[in-house]
Order: structure tokens, then sequence, then C-alpha cells
């Protein structure tokens, strides 16, 4: 050979190849190793992080039941309090009702009360009246007058205006 370079044995050649050969072996194994090492710690990471998210799922869930819960609650407490509510009106109505009656009574005998005042006055005004009517007129006489009629006394109700069972 004519490069200047020695010949080299076929002994050094085949030694190098199977050199190369243990090498690339060596590499294929570190990257097989490499390769199942990362696959082991990703599928660890991976089991981690679904053990993570399941615990979160879990908590989210839990709290999700506890904020049912309390909405129930107090969706019962304000129902609760709506009725309770309700019955305390129907029950001012039915007093007051009550009391509109009693009222309506009151004014009811009231008005009565008034018509028989009113009635008696009349009366006594019509024979008033009557009595002051002249008699006869003769030519140029006229009668001379009574005394005045004792005047009667009529004792007037009061009206009632207080519920009966305010009382």
């Amino acid at each position: 050979m004519s490069d200047g370079r020695a010949p080299r044995s076929t002994n050094d050649l085949s030694s190098a190849a199977t050199r190369v050969a243990e090498i690339v072996a060596a590499a294929e194994r570190a990257a097989e190793e490499l390769r199942t090492t990362a696959e082991r710690r990703a599928s660890e990471r991976i089991a981690e992080a679904d053990r993570a998210a399941s615990m979160r799922v879990a908590v989210a869930d839990e709290e999700a039941f506890e904020l049912h819960d309390k909405a129930a609650r107090q969706a019962r407490e304000v129902l609760n309090e709506a009725r309770a509510a309700a019955r305390a009106v129907l029950h001012d109505g039915e007093e007051i009702t009550g009391h509109l009656r009693e009222l309506g009574d009151a004014l009811r005998a009231n008005a009565e009360r008034l018509m028989r005042d009113v009635r008696l006055a009349h009366a006594e005004l019509t024979s008033r009246l009557d009595q002051a009517e002249p008699r006869t007129a003769d030519a140029g006489h006229y009668p001379t007058p009574s005394p005045a009629p004792a005047v009667r006394q009529v004792e007037l109700d009061v009206p009632e205006f207080i519920p009966r069972s305010a009382r």
C-alpha cells in the first residue's frame, strides 16, 4: 500500500470489529435500560397523577355533597320560615276579620240606638210643635200663651266603639 501506512493484520481488524460490536451492544443495552427506566418512571408518574386526580375528584365529590346538603338544609329552613309566615298571615287575617265583624255589630247597634234617639227627639219636638199651635182665633183675640210644658228628659245611650272581646 502506497499511502504510507502499515498493513493491519486480520487479527487487529477482527478485534476492532469485535470491539465495535461490543460498544454497539453496550450502547444498545444502555439505551434499553434508559428506555425501560424512563417508561417505569413515566408509569409511576402517571399512576401518581391518577391517584392525585382520584383524590381531588373524591375531595370535590365530598365538597359537592356537603354543599348540596347545606343548600337542602337552607332551602328547608326557608320553606319552614315561609310556611310560618303564611300561618301568621292567616292568623292575623282571621283576627282582623273577627274584629271587623265585632266593629260591624257595634256600628249596627249604634245605628239602631241613634235611630231610636232621633225618633224620640222627633216625637218630642213634634209634640211641642203641636202644643204651640193656636187653637182658635176670635175677632182679634189671640189665645193666651200657656205655660211651657215640662221638658221631658230623654236619656240617650252612649255609642259603643270598643270591641266586646277587648274589654
